[in-house]
């Protein structure tokens, strides 16, 4: 939760009536994302997963729209998903979904750059994205962060975020894994889609 809340305020600088794209929304920080996105003032929230299931569970979550990547053409689908562009985006994928978000962004867009999972394990350069001379003319902010260097927010994190989580306005799934001898196949299910939610192996 508090990655999420950092990505938005502090890298982001999500404001009123930004639309907000986020990839990898089923996951932990992804799905607390498009919900506190809403919370934050966000007038549309679009997330990409990878099944239809977890496009389901993105509407029940309160998303405006969910993607399927999974199907193709993903510029046509967010697209579709964004008609008005987008202003904020929140990226846990990197690859071919940072250069979709580029395509859409709006002038003066923010991109918070949080994880690059498509090209994780690549052993061969990233083709994407091949359109990042787009980010001069549109005046786009492109920053990374990682959490460590942020926790003085926590504070005001559990100040604004925690009644809502509290209250269940904010909701999480938990995947749960049994045994020392299911942690690695779990790690890796990190990489295929396997969790919805925070991936959890009870010992």
């Amino acid at each position: 939760g508090l990655t999420a809340y950092v990505g938005l305020t502090r890298i982001a600088e999500i404001k009123e009536g930004d639309v907000v794209f986020v990839s990898g929304a089923a996951g932990a920080v992804g799905s607390a994302v498009g919900q506190f996105a809403r919370h934050l003032g966000a007038s549309r929230v679009i997330g990409s997963a990878g099944s239809e299931e977890k496009v389901a569970r993105l509407k029940e979550l309160g998303f405006d729209a969910a993607i399927n990547y999974r199907e193709g053409d993903l510029v046509g689908q967010l697209r579709q998903a964004a008609p008005e562009g987008i202003d904020v985006y929140f990226d846990n994928v990197g690859g071919d979904h940072l250069e979709a978000a580029i395509g859409r962004m709006n002038t003066f867009g923010r991109v918070a750059l949080c994880g690059a999972i498509a090209q994780y394990n690549d052993t061969q350069q990233p083709a994407a994205p091949r359109n990042l001379a787009l980010a001069i003319g549109k005046c786009l902010t492109l920053r990374g962060f990682v959490l460590g260097q942020y926790l003085d927010v926590a504070g005001e994190f559990r100040e604004r975020m925690a009644p809502l989580i509290a209250s269940g306005e904010v909701q999480y799934d938990v995947t749960t894994r049994h045994g020392i001898e299911a942690m690695p196949q779990a790690f890796l299910e990190l990489f295929t889609g396997g969790n919805t939610g925070k991936m959890v192996v009870e010992m």
